[in-house]
């Protein structure tokens, strides 16, 4: 007798992407986080204006907003890390 369903697929290992180490010091952490909101910051931008007039602009303005304020706001707590540092309140 034939077999009317097919097997199914074979299970495939998932394996992350990414994965941040539990060791990882916050002030390294932060750094890559300014990297990375750099490089979408500037990919937002250069799409922006190599594309001008198309329709959504104004959403992807809104995306490199949000990603410059991302990049304000860790730039303060590394600074606040570094600051708390100094005076001995952080080993």
């Amino acid at each position: 007798m034939k077999k009317i369903v097919p097997d199914p697929p074979p299970k495939i290992p998932v394996t992350p992407f990414f994965t941040v180490h539990a060791d990882m010091y916050p002030p390294d952490a932060l750094a890559h986080v300014n990297e990375l909101l750099r490089g979408v910051s500037e990919t937002i931008d250069e799409y922006c204006r190599n594309h001008p007039g198309e329709l959504g602009l104004h959403m992807l303005a809104n995306a490199a907003h949000a990603a410059d304020i991302a990049r304000a706001l860790s730039d303060h707590a590394m600074g606040s890390f570094e600051a708390l540092k100094l005076k001995g309140q952080i080993p």
